[in-house]
């Protein structure tokens, strides 16, 4: 099984889709109550990516080796990410997962899958099943007429944490893709104490890198290098140690 371009991230919105959703044709052509186009004799089907499925992980939604790849289609997380989803695969829901997989598959085919594509025979080519994650026109104009929730802030991160304190959130890489309120704390507790950091929510690399840094200085460790867990905490953000 290839672990490199296995993935990749679905084209752009067509221009026409694009106008639809910024003019309210959207909302013009589900009012009118039109049909939706017959589904082709050579579409996916949902018992295809049940196969894929199978071949992938197991059928397990849920699952994560640590292997890079997440959950039943077995994405990696630059892969979810670029289709528009936050946080891990194998954290979503099955019915998140299934419409993911058919975005990506409207996008590449069978290609971000070869080996269990080839080895379940799975030929057909037409459009993948319609997802039961809000697969409705309703549900598809709600979603292009609601706004996104704001940008995170230090403030608003803040906040989020100021009735609860640490309760053992481990900050790590495998978040990068995630807008973190308790990773832009931290990260904004690190740039008190004048170390040169990015505080964006994202505990990326850079902020790893730091971490393990700081834990050297110190003599602290929360198991692994790198990591923030409560006793990284509680030196940088709860009792902050200066150095």
């Amino acid at each position: 099984m290839p672990s490199v371009g296995r993935h990749r991230a679905p084209q752009q919105s067509s221009t026409a889709v694009k106008v639809l959703r910024t003019t309210g044709a959207v909302t013009a052509l589900v009012g009118s109550g039109l049909a939706v186009a017959a589904v082709p004799a050579n579409a996916a089907t949902a018992d295809d990516f049940a196969k894929l499925r199978q071949c992938e992980s197991g059928g397990n939604y849920s699952i994560n080796t640590g292997n890079g790849y997440y959950g039943a289609y077995q994405f990696d997380a630059g892969t979810w990410h670029g289709l528009g989803y936050s946080g891990l695969p194998s954290n979503a829901p099955p019915a998140l997962q299934d419409e993911a997989a058919y975005k990506l598959y409207d996008s590449r085919g069978w290609s971000p899958w070869p080996s269990c594509s080839a080895k379940m025979g799975l030929t057909n080519n037409g459009p993948a099943p319609q997802s039961s994650a809000g697969t409705s026109s309703s549900d598809a104009v709600e979603r292009a007429i609601t706004p996104q929730a704001p940008a995170m802030t230090l403030d608003r991160a803040k906040a989020e944490l100021h009735s609860a304190d640490f309760a053992g959130t481990t900050l790590s890489t495998d978040l990068a893709g995630q807008v973190r309120a308790d990773a832009m704390v931290w990260q904004a507790s690190m740039r008190d104490r004048k170390f040169v950091l990015t505080v964006d929510g994202r505990y990326g690399a850079e902020s790893q890198g730091l971490a393990s840094l700081y834990g050297y200085l110190t003599r602290t460790t929360d198991g692994q290098s790198g990591v923030v867990g409560k006793n990284l905490w509680d030196i940088t953000v709860t009792n902050p140690t200066v150095l």
